[in-house]
């Protein structure tokens, strides 16, 4: 063997021992990413006022997450306007019952274990957009047809496929007790996890972020045609809340983002209170998107403002307001034809054509906006993106404080329950009859003891007929009152049912998504 051969082989040697474990493996290193995405709109309890766009919202998580590369299943009821909005919406999403629930997280876990056995990871994203409340101490959001507290979604969802790395993210009221329960007289506390489950918030592979730190409602908004969290959330996941510019996107980031975009509400009702936790191990890495950026759009820092990346169709589909000096890079969501509007004092409007894979704002011709505000935008939500956003927000950003205020009103036992109300009036009326039942007893025992030697015989047998009609009438008054007061207590004090959806039984009762 000759010298340059000798050194070849060499060389190939060296670099087939220095090789990882996990290359030698086969594993891949781009993980496999699967999503889940749920949006409801009708909820389980038929009580609750239908949502409009959480099945937009649903659509819209879609498309970004098979962006970034996701194999992805949908679990929505698509209405007829997000069906003119994107055609496509129907045709692979399934409806969002427990049933149906089951059939995807299958699939999902089939492609999980096929990745694993190829060596490969898998990293998992669970979006729910839709209904939320607390009941029994314990969050829970809704499908239409059941609950889904934190233990399921954790045994149900998280447990059967099996990923690597998982990020659940809910828009819905009280999102933030399906990680934290509540203790008796509405003390914050951990959830109590039943046996062979395990916590959202304990499990080192799982991070969350949820579109409240506390008890507030989350909110949709007709401008941006969904949920405002969420509409925040995707946003920043398209590169507008990659402060240093890296390509990828940490929970800090993330949650530093919304919490600048809300910062100019000046209501604190409306203002998302979000709550984001990482995943204990590994890099606290919610997205990655350097391998979409091959379409993207360059903001760059001379063009400081407020801008919103619309669809031809008006959807809004990212929104950021850039500091000055301070450049934003967008992965370009769609191929169709889009508009960057710049909103506020001087507004402007730039096309950009569906074969431009690179766009650079600096080198594009700004216009007159096509057309105003469509319809009446509610006041609180024009703040949005109101403050620029730059690394300097990341840097300042703190975490909220534990929340101060009770949880959301219990949906299985609300003021004015039928249930409560009858039970109620039950004890109230058992509590009287047993006090009745006591005064006739006494009643008797008067009748007794008053006895007088001149009274005729009669008049001792009529005494004794009514005495003994009094000790019958409070015997069955006695009972029949503990018997009303025994039903009313327990009308009272029986713990809702809380159905295990893992075992397909139906429920009642959801809170809303306002």
């Amino acid at each position: 063997m000759n010298r340059p051969t000798l050194l070849l082989a060499l060389v190939a040697l060296l670099a087939v021992l220095g090789a990882s474990p996990r290359a030698r493996a086969g594993e891949s290193a781009e993980p496999v990413r699967l999503a889940l995405v749920i949006g409801v709109n009708r909820a389980v309890d038929a009580n609750l006022a239908e949502l409009r766009y959480a099945d937009d919202d649903a659509v819209r998580w879609r498309d970004l997450l098979r962006k970034l590369g996701a194999t992805t299943r949908t679990l929505t009821r698509v209405d007829e306007a997000t069906r003119r909005l994107h055609p496509d919406a129907e045709g692979d999403a399934a409806k969002p019952t427990s049933a149906d629930l089951d059939r995807a997280v299958a699939a999902l876990a089939s492609e999980a274990t096929a990745a694993r056995a190829r060596g490969a990871s898998v990293l998992l994203y669970v979006v729910y957009a839709g209904h939320g409340d607390v009941r029994n101490g314990q969050g829970y959001v809704t499908l239409e047809d059941a609950r889904l507290t934190g233990p399921d979604l954790a045994e149900r969802v998280l447990g059967k496929i099996g990923a690597t790395r998982t990020h659940v993210i809910v828009d819905a009221c009280g999102s933030y007790y399906l990680a934290y329960g509540r203790g008796p007289g509405g003390e914050r506390r951990k959830i109590d996890v039943r046996p062979a489950s395990f916590e959202l918030t304990r499990d080192p592979s799982v991070g969350v972020l949820l579109s409240t730190s506390s008890a507030r409602d989350s909110h949709e908004w007709e401008a941006v045609q969904g949920g405002v969290f969420s509409h925040e959330v995707r946003s920043g996941l398209l590169g507008a809340a990659d402060a240093d510019g890296d390509g990828v996107i940490t929970y800090r980031e993330i949650a530093a983002f919304v919490a600048r975009a809300n910062a100019g509400i000046p209501n604190e009702k409306y203002r998302p209170d979000v709550f984001a936790r990482a995943p204990s191990a590994g890099a606290p890495v919610l997205a990655d998107v350097r391998g979409a950026r091959e379409k993207r759009i360059e903001i760059d820092g001379a063009h400081a403002g407020h801008w919103v990346l619309e669809s031809a169709t008006g959807v809004r589909l990212a929104e950021v307001h850039t500091a000055t000096g301070h450049a934003v890079t967008l992965v370009r969501p769609s191929d169709e034809r889009l508009y960057l509007l710049r909103l506020g004092d001087v507004p402007a409007e730039i096309a950009i054509a569906p074969d431009r894979d690179v766009v650079l704002l600096a080198s594009l011709e700004a216009e007159a906006p096509r057309a105003r505000s469509r319809g009446a935008l509610h006041e609180a939500f024009e703040k949005l993106f109101s403050v620029p956003f730059d690394q300097r927000a990341v840097e300042e950003w703190t975490p909220p404080p534990p929340p101060k205020e009770q949880p959301p009103e219990e949906a299985g036992s609300p003021r004015g329950s039928p249930r409560k109300t009858v039970g109620k009036i039950a004890l109230g009326v058992g509590a009287a009859a047993l006090v009745t039942a006591g005064g006739l007893a006494i009643g008797a025992k008067a009748l007794e003891r008053g006895v007088g030697a001149s009274e005729s015989q009669a008049d001792v047998e009529r005494r004794n007929r009514t005495i003994q009609d009094l000790g019958t009438a409070s015997l069955v008054t006695l009972i029949s009152g503990a018997a009303t007061a025994f039903a009313g207590g327990a009308l009272l004090l029986w713990p809702d049912p809380v159905v295990d959806v893992a075992r397909g039984g139906a429920v009642l009762g959801v809170g809303g998504r306002f």
